[in-house]
């Protein structure tokens, strides 16, 4: 500041270790691109601002926290209640599928804000970076100034020696005072953007310090819970009798599906029988997977991976992240949205010419019955809790290969 204090007294100035560089006998044409160079200020490189990305993580964080308790809370109640065996695996599973994700957030977020810290530091390094360098031009500066008591002998010299005419010399001239100006000013910006930085790098750290805290203690809070869980569901899976509870809920369930299909084709007759125009199914190469994603479980028989045995599935899972997009497979309208057994809450399709769409593990759905959709229409998304879609194609009450059938664009 002593500089920039002893600069301001100084402005008919220039700077000789930058003035030699150039022949003086043509400084009115070479002498514009040599300032220009050195009078740009060095820009501040621009550096991702991490403060809404942070906001938006721990507003998430917050959001699966309460989902967490609330799970938690209900699988507390089934002790008391009679649910079902197939109900309380899928809480279960859900509980810890949710608890996994509630503790890579928190991991993720430690880094986000991690990134945020080393971020601001680096700008902070930036500019004391900018003031050593411009403090050094102007220690020259001054030093110069001491010694001539005005302009230096460069300077000097290249006036009165120039071709160039008066207009030439002035205008020469009044790019150095306004150099030697633009230090000044530069050097106050940047000490005010010192003094900034260095507040918002210990606010950035008090803030990450604060968290790891926070994080340690919900890790531990959660990881307890998350293992108590699992000793639930091996104790249920290692049951016998559960087991085969179990296998008896999934073909209820199957037949509770079948029963709802079998009511939304007579009530489909019936208004055709109102002379109701009848849909048709909309045929061709565009249908949708519901989401994207990896399909985990095939259509036919196949291994339970809770259940630790084999069982008949009449549709497919496919991997999504929690929140994608579920679309629908084809157009249709909506039959019904209803919880289903075992597969969370869900919307039946009628796709016309005695096709149906199932497709459960939603969250998020805006739709209401008798809603029309187009073909790859967002429906809702993936439930937090399931981290897969399920979905399944019937004609009539007969189940179809949901793969083959895509494939196949519903021929």
């Amino acid at each position: 500041m002593r500089l920039i204090r002893r600069m301001s007294r100084f402005h008919f100035a220039s700077f000789n270790f930058q003035f030699s560089i150039f022949n003086l006998s043509s400084f009115p044409l070479i002498p514009l691109l040599a300032f220009s160079l050195w009078a740009t200020p060095v820009a501040a490189t621009e550096k991702k601002n991490y403060d809404r990305e942070i906001a938006r993580q721990k507003q998430e964080l917050e959001d699966l926290r309460a989902r967490l308790q609330s799970g938690q809370k209900e699988l507390a109640s089934l002790k008391e209640k009679k649910e079902s065996t197939l109900g309380r695996l899928e809480r279960i599973s859900g509980s810890i599928r949710l608890t996994e994700q509630y503790l890579n957030r928190l991991d993720a977020t430690e880094q986000t804000l991690n990134a945020s810290s080393a971020t601001i530091k680096e700008e902070l390094d930036e500019i004391e970076k900018r003031i050593r360098e411009r403090n050094l031009i102007m220690a020259k500066r001054v030093r110069s100034l001491y010694i001539w008591g005005g302009p230096d002998r460069m300077v000097l010299e290249g006036w009165q020696s120039g071709n160039g005419d008066f207009l030439s010399k002035v205008f020469f001239m009044k790019r150095v005072v306004r150099y030697d100006q633009s230090l000044v000013d530069g050097g106050r910006q940047d000490a005010e953007l010192k003094r900034h930085s260095a507040a918002k790098l210990n606010r950035s750290r008090e803030e990450l310090n604060a968290f790891r805290a926070h994080k340690a203690h919900e890790k531990e809070t959660f990881s307890r819970a998350k293992r108590e869980q699992e000793r639930n569901l091996a104790s249920i899976q290692s049951d016998e009798s559960a087991k085969q509870q179990a296998l008896k809920e999934m073909e209820e369930n199957s037949k509770l599906i079948t029963d709802i299909i079998t009511a939304l084709e007579k009530r489909r007759q019936e208004e055709l029988a109102r002379n109701k125009k009848a849909t048709v199914l909309e045929s061709g190469s565009k249908y949708c997977l519901p989401v994207e994603g990896e399909v985990v479980s095939k259509y036919g028989l196949q291994y339970h991976s809770t259940l630790k045995t084999t069982t008949k599935n009449l549709g497919i899972e496919i991997r999504g992240q929690p929140g994608a997009t579920v679309r629908a497979a084809v157009s249709g309208e909506v039959a019904l949205i209803t919880r289903i057994p075992g597969y969370g809450m869900g919307i039946i399709l009628d796709n016309g010419s005695d096709i149906f769409t199932i497709y459960a593990n939603l969250a998020g759905i805006h739709l209401r019955q008798g809603d029309k959709v187009k073909t790859c229409e967002e429906m809702g998304t993936v439930s937090v809790e399931a981290g897969r879609v399920y979905f399944e194609v019937r004609k009539g009450t007969k189940t179809l290969d949901p793969g083959e059938w895509l494939k196949s664009g519903g021929k």
